[in-house]
């Protein structure tokens, strides 16, 4: 049969115009096709080339935005995003640990770790209302040593007065120093910390 020879490559207009061709020749001449099948299988084809053509061109607009993702990250570098989740920079002077309380809490616990998430500072911030809250950390270590520059993690516990658990939510607004293919996706450096862009919630 045609569709046998065919094969099972994709079906284009020369394709569809011998399917057609076949069928007129195979028709009953006592009964043959009406003109208003004929015009309507013509437009069938018709739109099937067109929308073939505007699948090709949106994958075709697709890969060039992929390609060209990593050159608009580059536009970052240098700018401050703020992002979900706790992690710092460290350069010099106090540096401000932001996160927001579900409700009220009692007691709240910070925990600062380098990137080899060893604990470096615990801070206790007392009883603290819900919503946002910024404590400063002066970069320092448990022992009051300057820590050097770099990027760390930090933590939120915090409970009520009945000793249960009170959510935290951390942001971070940080200093993008570059861009990184990782397994083939473009990612955002902050010094060695490697972020996924769709973390970014805000760009200045």
């Amino acid at each position: 049969s045609l569709a046998s020879a065919l094969g099972a490559r994709e079906l284009g207009q020369d394709d569809f115009l011998k399917l057609l061709v076949t069928q007129l020749k195979n028709q009953d001449p006592l009964k043959p096709m009406d003109n208003t099948a004929f015009v309507a299988e013509l437009a069938q084809f018709s739109q099937l080339e067109q929308t073939a053509k505007q699948v090709k061109l949106l994958e075709q607009s697709l890969a060039a935005q992929t390609a060209n993702f990593p050159y608009a990250l580059l536009s970052l570098v240098g700018r401050q995003v703020t992002v979900s989740g706790g992690v710092v920079q460290v350069n010099e002077g106090p540096v401000p640990l932001t996160y927001a309380l579900d409700r009220d809490a009692a007691a709240v616990q910070i925990t600062i770790m380098n990137m080899h998430n060893q604990l470096v500072r615990t801070l206790e911030g007392g009883s603290q209302g819900a919503g946002a809250q910024t404590v400063n950390w002066d970069g320092r270590d448990q022992g009051g040593s300057p820590l050097p520059p770099g990027v760390y993690r930090f933590a939120v516990t915090a409970v009520d007065r009945q000793g249960k658990s009170v959510g935290a939510t951390m942001q971070s607004r940080l200093t993008v120093t570059g861009v990184r293919m990782d397994n083939g996706q473009p990612m955002l450096l902050i010094g060695e910390h490697v972020l996924d862009p769709s973390a970014v919630l805000e760009m200045r």
